[in-house]
């Protein structure tokens, strides 16, 4: 067996050392070069529907997000939905029959604020099933007025809050995307109300829904 003198050992380990260093820092480095450095930006529309109430409400939504990978990206989301309820009652005098004169109006205008992970299931196809989760705060602006009286109120609730979504998208180019996707948010917006004895309540109010909305997406450098 051939033997070598202790600082040739030496200077044979700090060479394997050396050459396993390269690679191990080689590996993560051809991982960042293979991971595409994107954002990308979407802007949405479509309709809300709370479990708790008659009727679909417009909505507005924008995500902005990171794409750690082909399949995952991450960012935050933020919307806006308005629904208005009126109370009415046939107008007197010698209009038409079908007229309706506004007693009374009620104003909601729900905007959540999340931060939400995304899964696209290929990036081989036309079509891109994906799904995402999201969490983080909403507010609720609830306002009301009386014509008749002239009475207007104000409330405001806020609480945390969480959506969840999935969907399908169409690729239309290599960085455009039309999404169309089915969302749920779940929360329980509240505020703190005093009665006429000083006593401290808290007040709810389920804003729970289902909706439906389309969204182009957009990649970006």
């Amino acid at each position: 067996m051939r033997s070598y003198p202790a600082p040739a050992r030496s200077i044979r380990l700090v060479a394997m050392l050396a050459l396993w260093a390269s690679l191990a820092v080689g590996v993560p480095a051809a991982r960042a070069q293979q991971t595409p450095d994107y954002w990308s930006i979407q802007l949405d529309a479509g309709l809300f529907s709370p479990i708790e109430a008659s009727g679909a409400s417009p909505s507005l939504g924008v995500r902005y997000c990171k794409h750690f990978g082909s399949h995952m990206q991450g960012g935050v989301l933020a919307g806006w939905t308005f629904k208005r309820t009126t109370v009415e009652a046939p107008a007197d005098g010698l209009q038409s029959s079908d007229a309706q004169v506004e007693l009374a109006r009620a104003d909601a205008r729900l905007v959540p604020l999340m931060a939400f992970m995304q899964v696209d299931f290929t990036d081989r196809a036309w079509l891109v099933p994906f799904a995402g989760i999201g969490a983080g705060y909403e507010w609720l602006a609830l306002g009301a007025e009386d014509h008749r009286t002239g009475l207007k109120t104000e409330a405001r609730y806020c609480n945390v809050a969480w959506q969840t979504y999935a969907g399908v998208g169409l690729r239309l180019t290599n960085k455009v995307r039309l999404n169309n996707e089915l969302f749920y948010i779940g929360g329980s917006m509240q505020r703190k109300v005093m009665d006429s004895s000083g006593r401290v309540w808290r007040e709810a109010i389920n804003a729970n829904g289902v909706g439906l909305r389309v969204g182009l997406d957009m990649i970006f450098e």
